[in-house]
């Protein structure tokens, strides 16, 4: 498989949920500074709206972030990092999945952008929408390590991939039970292997 890739973006949670199941792949580098996602070349061939990340996998290119991570997490036979279907979990795993991709995402996005070109860090009022938000994650993360309990999911790498955003935004602030839960997760080996990326940082999509 072939992933189209820039630190930073979204294109992360790609990554990490691919070191997770250590399969084996080739990352594209993709230069946005440079222009190289709005290439008539790339348009055409690997992302229709000119961004990243994509996927390619045999004959399908994929896009869109969690698309990918939930894509890939069902393609691995072990099922490792997404729960059985039909199973209470599944439910939950679509739950928290969907949250972040929605309310979530949208209280985080604008301030992470605006911090990573060096703007402003996140006002007082953002960060209480963002509290608003994470605040239904709560006693799920204070009485477990992960959003299905003791078994980390892909539901995770999108989570925390938003997390790594908020943090970097200054949404987080040392929020907990988050604070201690997006801990967890960066000391893990896939998500460490994902972020050593020799190439450096690009502006965020």
């Amino acid at each position: 498989m072939k992933l189209y890739y820039t630190p930073g973006t979204s294109a992360f949670r790609c990554r990490w949920l691919i070191e997770e199941l250590g399969a084996d792949h080739e990352v594209v580098p993709v230069d946005l500074g440079k222009g190289e996602h709005k290439t008539p070349e790339y348009v055409a061939n690997v992302h229709p709206l000119g961004s990243v990340p994509a996927l390619v996998h045999g004959e399908q290119t994929l896009i869109e972030s969690a698309a990918i991570v939930l894509y890939l997490a069902d393609q691995d036979p072990e099922l490792r990092l997404a729960p059985p279907l039909a199973s209470p979990e599944r439910g939950l795993y679509y739950q928290w999945t969907l949250f972040a991709m929605t309310g979530l995402y949208n209280t985080v996005h604008g301030p992470y952008v605006r911090v990573f070109f060096g703007g402003a860090a996140a006002s007082e009022e953002e960060r209480a929408a963002f509290a608003r938000q994470l605040a239904i994650t709560d006693e799920q993360l204070d009485k477990h390590p992960f959003l299905l309990g003791d078994t980390f999911s892909a539901a995770d790498v999108i989570f925390g991939g938003l997390l790594v955003w908020a943090d970097a935004a200054g949404l987080l602030a040392g929020r907990e039970p988050q604070t201690s839960y997006l801990a967890r997760l960066r000391e893990r080996p896939a998500f460490k292997r994902a972020e050593a990326d020799p190439s450096g940082p690009s502006p965020a999509s």
